[in-house]
């Protein structure tokens, strides 16, 4: 397959109220690529749009050539990492159950198979936190907390990995890791990966190419480009 995510022609209107117009781009099987722009630019929904969760005022949007909001088969294939996440991290649940309650099952049945407990193995060692799986989450660092929820995200092995915002509020150093860590997983597993981020250096030492949103696409370019062009726009363009 040619591309992983295409959007075509997508316009977002709320009310009368534009959110995102004439949106043209794909993604390519292993790609590694930054969402970037300004507050109120659209990004968040443009992934809510990849992810099937809404459907454009107009458009087409597909994923591994299928409209994800049609498609359950589709949705699976999606990792994806929110800007909050949807439990407290002071909720009384070690590393490896917050890890399998990513995993699908049947309504009201909550016992894991054997394959399913590989799976959760599986990924926890991907990311180093199998030392780590018997500790609540909440006495995990900012950094170690994140990575647990990438590991969510990755938990049913997708093709697309989406993660909003995934360093916002991490020092420095849990900044790196995490890319650092993401880096090698997008490497190793073959993956495509898209990332909102404000954090455009950072994220320029292991993206391929940044779009730069506003509504509409402004640019798409390499990393340098692209922040050498945000540098210079005029405030509140980019």
């Amino acid at each position: 397959m040619s591309k992983i995510v295409e959007l075509k022609g997508i316009n977002y209107k709320i009310g009368g109220r534009i959110i995102l117009e004439d949106i043209n781009f794909s993604l390519a099987p292993g790609e590694f690529v930054g969402l970037v722009g300004p507050n109120g630019a659209g990004k968040t929904t443009l992934l809510r749009l990849i992810l099937g969760l809404i459907k454009p005022s107009s458009g087409k949007v597909e994923v591994l050539g299928q409209d994800p909001a049609s498609s359950l088969s589709v949705r699976r294939q999606i990792g994806y990492l929110p800007q909050r996440q949807i439990f407290d991290v002071n909720f009384p649940l070690t590393v490896s159950e917050a890890v399998f309650l990513a995993l699908p099952r049947p309504l009201f049945f909550w016992r894991y198979n054997s394959r399913q407990k590989e799976q959760v193995t599986r990924t926890l060692d991907l990311l180093n936190l199998l030392n780590l799986s018997h500790k609540p989450l909440g006495q995990l660092s900012g950094g170690q907390q994140q990575l647990v929820f990438l590991a969510r995200a990755l938990v049913n092995r997708p093709s697309l990995l989406l993660l909003d915002e995934p360093v916002n509020g991490l020092d420095i150093s849990a900044q790196d890791h995490f890319y650092n860590v993401l880096s090698r997983l997008q490497q190793e597993l073959g993956l495509t990966v898209l990332v909102v981020s404000h954090d455009l250096p950072g994220l320029g030492d292991y993206a391929q190419r940044f779009i730069l949103l506003n509504k509409t696409i402004l640019a798409a370019g390499s990393p340098g480009q692209i922040i050498k062009q945000m540098a210079t726009a005029p405030k509140g363009v980019a």
